[in-house]
């Protein structure tokens, strides 16, 4: 997923906020065309990597991909947004710093668009010094590279051992037969999606024990939480969000599957 998309969303939600902040300071100042202009283009390329990157993310095989772009789905559904309507608002935003830099009259908003709502959300991104997409958001996210449990006690049981083993070889494979995902029929889908459940609800089971026991390394929580929290959520708004796009898969397989 690297690309402008990634690389520049982030920087021209910064350099909005400046642009923005010295307009308000200093508003019988001479604007700065040239940046404009370079704000104008980078929106304008990195609108159109995202619709490439949508495009292929949606056609490849790959269930991690897939599950991914659904999960964008939700989240700029929680937003009040589709994905659609984000690249309109990309390209109209891209637009219109181009009419000011030109000299030229503000261009009217798209059909639907609510500009009272909108001042908002960026309002809102600028307090919380947020890019103005999930994309931006995960490129501007948090790496997480601890470990999730302290190698300690837990860890003497053969029996622990056994099932934290198993657990991941059942993972790591379920990982590697989702590489095919779109390869499958409907019926196919629907049981990788069982399947992806029963491995989750283990997973949970295992987690829940070690954090009784005290055995959680704090690192890893720490890793976590600032990387849930540098794309503006919290650990159940995340689950939430890949509740919902499991369930549009679930539902599209469903529609497959009786068409």
């Amino acid at each position: 997923m690297a690309g402008l998309t990634q690389n520049k969303m982030p920087d021209f939600a910064r350099e909005m906020s400046r642009l923005q902040l010295e307009a308000t300071a200093n508003p019988d100042g001479v604007p700065d065309v040239a940046r404009i202009r370079r704000l104008a283009s980078d929106l304008s390329e990195a609108e159109m990597e995202w619709r490439q990157m949508l495009t292929r993310m949606s056609l490849v095989d790959d269930f991690q991909s897939r599950e991914y772009l659904k999960m964008v789905v939700a989240w700029t559904k929680r937003q009040g947004e589709s994905l659609e309507s984000v690249g309109v608002m990309m390209r109209w935003q891209a637009d219109m710093m181009l009419a000011f830099a030109d000299g030229k009259p503000p261009l009217p908003p798209p059909p639907g668009v609510d500009l009272e709502k909108l001042a908002r959300q960026q309002q809102q991104q600028q307090e919380d010094g947020q890019a103005n997409s999930m994309m931006g958001q995960l490129a501007a996210a948090q790496s997480v590279d601890a470990p999730p449990f302290l190698d300690g006690g837990a860890f003497d049981s053969p029996v622990v051992c056994e099932e934290y083993e198993r657990l991941c070889r059942d993972h790591a494979g379920l990982v590697r037969l989702g590489e095919s995902y779109g390869t499958f029929d409907a019926v196919g889908k629907l049981a990788f999606l069982e399947q992806l459940k029963a491995v989750e609800d283990r997973w949970d089971v295992f987690y829940s024990r070690f954090a009784l026991l005290g055995a959680l390394n704090p690192e890893f929580e720490q890793q976590t939480d600032a990387f849930l929290r540098s794309m503006g959520m919290d650990a159940e708004q995340f689950r939430e969000i890949l509740h919902e796009a499991h369930g549009l898969m679930q539902a599209e397989a469903e529609t497959e599957r009786l068409a």
